[in-house]
């Protein structure tokens, strides 16, 4: 049987929820911008602004002409990558044409460039996955049901931050887990939007291209694969997922019709090695670069321990319980059904692995799960008078959307408050400015982790230490950050430091004078080095 098809009147419906949403996602924003003043300006983060000022500089690479990704947020050289980060570089190449690399104005034109593609990856994405959704469920309320639960559900991990305890953790998986959880996604990363929608949509084709006697197979294989090509350039590792979740639904499908799925096990086993030569190239580009390899096995995303799953998907596995056998005998007839019950069963196993991005396998988990806790609350409702089922039906959305609420209105509050990090002082930009002028592209300069992390999206210069997987022994190097700016090292020390990596600036500001220098005004280290900038309490130091 086939899904019955979505009606315009229901697209309209989707739409307007889909404004709606992107409009909460942009409260926090519009709060950061509102709190600006002559001395704070807003950077346009709100949440993971490590990362955010990453996504930036390599922006800014494209718009310096560069396509080839190299670890710019280490001081160690090496070799450039294709096909790394591209959502990023592309764009950033497009706003490169119009705005030259050392004009103060790019780094705003790079930040609205990067909130108009999270916008427009949004919409894709919920289109995409109510389409998705409509494979599965026929009755307009149900889809809608999955669609809120899929982009606004938790469960009740927002209770974990009332709570303190050093082995279980008080961070919610909802506020920090864009794989297992949406909201945070829609919120803050546009390439993870755009992974998600691209693997949705090739199991879309999929579906087509392994129904009965199907005379156009070939192409909905090709559109597949094409899909899952744009998820491997947008995230990599997206692909391994791919592969595990494809096989475990074939195995469910096998135990189900106690029959091998030839037709699965060929068309979809056809779509996944169109996109192995990709894969194949990321993992040979990584293992042979000693950087990026370091690099990769330094980005450390463990899984939280497994209560904390546990209650943040608390909503999702009572109600999807009461799915499961409905599943279950539709996949006899309808491969996809099957897929439901294999995803869901896969990532727990996937997401304790003994590998160091655990959580990334979680990646769209929710939406099986929101599909099976909307068929699992209707099925609860039938049992209830008409009059009670909306209520019911409204409090229980409102129930599983409170996690996203209580991060919604936590990052609205901490960016009214127009401080750092999320607002930047206007002599800090200044003395960024001055950099950029006069310093020559890929210049390492020495600083807290704090302004490296800013630097390479600020300006075209490299950090000493700035970001926590992307600098090589970030922990290491930013000790001896440490040590430098308290005047623990001496002169021979200093020069080791500097000739390490070639260090040629210095970066003094407020962030730095609070690193227990005894002499913040008169600094030990600076006697021999030049004075290059000196305004509103920011300094630059050039090394000989």
């Amino acid at each position: 049987m086939k899904p019955i098809p979505i009606t315009p009147q229901e697209w309209r419906r989707v739409l307007m929820f889909a404004l709606m949403l992107i409009g909460l996602t942009m409260l926090p924003y519009l709060a950061g911008w509102l709190a600006q003043t002559d001395r704070h300006v807003f950077s346009g983060a709100v949440l993971g602004t490590e990362d955010f000022y990453s996504y930036i500089g390599k922006m800014r690479l494209g718009a310096r002409g560069i396509w080839d990704f190299y670890l710019f947020y280490t001081p160690e050289p090496s070799d450039a990558v294709a096909l790394v980060f591209l959502p990023y570089i592309l764009p950033g190449q497009v706003v490169g044409r119009f705005i030259s690399s050392d004009s103060p104005a790019l780094f705003p034109a790079l930040v609205a460039t990067y909130h108009l593609m999270r916008i427009a990856f949004d919409l894709l994405l919920i289109g995409v996955l109510y389409q998705f959704i409509a494979e599965f469920l026929n009755s307009p309320r149900q889809r809608m049901t999955a669609l809120i639960l899929a982009t606004l559900g938790g469960g009740f991990g927002w209770l974990l931050t009332f709570v303190n305890n050093n082995w279980l953790g008080s961070l919610p998986p909802e506020f920090f887990i864009p794989e297992g959880f949406s909201f945070v996604l829609l919120l803050s990363l546009p390439h993870l939007a755009l992974a998600r929608a691209a693997l949705l949509g090739g199991l879309l084709l999929l579906f087509r291209a392994i129904e009965p006697n199907q005379p156009r197979w070939i192409v909905y294989t090709l559109g597949a694969s094409i899909c899952w090509w744009l998820v491997g350039l947008a995230v990599p590792f997206y692909l391994a997922v791919i592969y595990c979740i494809l096989g475990a639904w074939g195995l469910t499908l096998w135990l189900r019709r106690r029959a091998f799925p030839w037709t699965l096990a060929l068309r979809g086993g056809l779509v996944a090695s169109l996109t192995l030569p990709l894969f194949a190239y990321y993992t040979v580009a990584f293992s042979r670069n000693e950087i990026f390899a370091a690099w990769s096995a330094q980005n450390l995303l463990p899984s939280p321990h497994p209560l904390q799953y546990l209650v943040a998907y608390s909503i999702f596995i009572v109600l999807g319980f009461l799915a499961v056998r409905w599943a279950w005998r539709r996949g006899i007839r309808q491969p996809r059904y099957a897929l439901l019950l294999a995803w869901v069963a896969i990532v727990p196993i996937l997401v304790y692995l003994p590998i160091n991005v655990q959580r990334r396998t979680a990646e769209a988990v929710i939406v099986p799960l929101a599909i099976l806790a909307a068929h699992g609350l209707a099925r609860l409702l039938r049992r209830l008078r008409p009059r009670r089922r909306a209520r019911i039906r409204n409090a229980v959305l409102m129930l599983a959307s409170l996690s996203s609420l209580v991060l919604l209105l936590t990052l609205s509050l901490g960016a009214s408050g127009g401080s750092p990090p999320t607002h930047i002082p206007t002599d800090e930009l200044a003395a960024y400015d001055w950099l950029n002028q006069h310093a020559p592209a890929d210049a390492v300069a020495l600083s807290a982790k704090l302004t490296g992390n800013q630097l390479p999206a600020y300006t075209n210069l490299r950090p000493y230490v700035g970001h926590g997987p992307e600098t090589l022994r970030a922990d290491e190097k930013e000790a001896l950050v440490q040590r430098f700016f308290s005047d623990q090292l001496d002169e021979d020390e200093r020069s080791a430091l500097y000739a390490s990596v070639n260090i040629r600036y210095i970066f003094y500001g407020p962030t730095e004078q609070t690193l227990d220098s005894p002499n913040p005004e008169q600094p030990q280290w600076a006697t021999d080095l030049e004075l290059l900038y000196d305004a509103d309490g920011y300094r630059i130091y050039g090394v000989p």
